[in-house]
């Protein structure tokens, strides 16, 4: 039986993986635009070979293409251009020459359900598509090829996990926050466990049902410190960076 995948969730993205290997923490890359998430494959490449006067070939030989992921960010503020199309802010104001490289990055795409899509180290194209009338919008498109990775697969698609959380990770000022964050999961069952990493004393990690609650003391150090909340569900991990400011 066929697996239905349909309608996008979210585009993260993360450090580049050369190795194959996704990184353990993604952010969101922005608002995709409706419509625009597109996963395509050019046919192969094909050289023939033919016999003198048969039009048959003796040899077919086929070269394969990998498929590029492309969307569109709507309404990009100037950290996304200098993110993705390089150049700098000066004064808040992003100045672009043309000429600047810009990283490669791993990416993935989350479907609401079926199958989901990881490029780890993926080339990033990046092409200002603005429609400055008063019925137009602001588009970065971009186009995400797959390039060679060390170990395992440069373009993968697999089942959506049972286990997602949301969000994929906490961000705390300093100041103590007793109220807290909370993390939803989106599994068959209840969360099973919630803990942090044994060293972090400064988080309080509680759970109910498919809520998980994170608190903080407050941040007397000047620099930030980040530390680990695990999840199980269903059987599946995942695991959720906490990030405090420093004071």
């Amino acid at each position: 039986m066929g697996l239905i995948t349909l309608g996008l969730s979210e585009i993260v993205v993360g450090a580049a993986a050369p190795g194959g290997t996704m990184p353990g923490t993604m952010a969101k890359v922005g608002k995709t635009y409706t419509d625009t998430c597109k996963i395509n494959m050019d046919a192969a490449t094909v050289t023939e070979h033919f016999e003198e006067g048969k039009s048959s070939p003796e040899v077919r030989k086929k070269k394969r293409k990998l498929p590029v992921l492309k969307f569109s960010i709507m309404d990009p503020d100037t950290q996304v251009l200098t993110d993705y199309l390089g150049g700098e802010i000066v004064d808040g104001q992003w100045g672009f020459n043309g000429d600047e490289s810009v990283p490669n990055r791993s990416w993935r795409a989350k479907s609401e359900q079926g199958l989901w899509t990881d490029i780890p180290n993926g080339d990033v194209e990046a092409v200002i598509n603005a429609d400055m009338s008063a019925k137009g919008i602001y588009l970065l498109d971009f186009t995400v090829t797959p390039l060679a990775v060390t170990a395992g697969k440069a373009f993968k698609s697999y089942p959506a996990p049972t286990l997602v959380v949301s969000p994929t990770s906490l961000t705390f000022t300093s100041a103590a926050d007793a109220t807290g964050q909370t993390i939803t999961a989106t599994s068959t069952g209840s969360v099973t466990s919630a803990k942090k990493d044994d060293t972090a004393e400064w988080l309080t990690v509680t759970r109910n049902l498919k809520v998980v609650t994170v608190k903080v003391s407050a941040n007397t150090n000047s620099e930030s410190r980040t530390a680990n909340v695990t999840i199980v569900a269903d059987g599946n991990t995942a695991i959720v960076p906490v990030t405090q400011a420093g004071a």
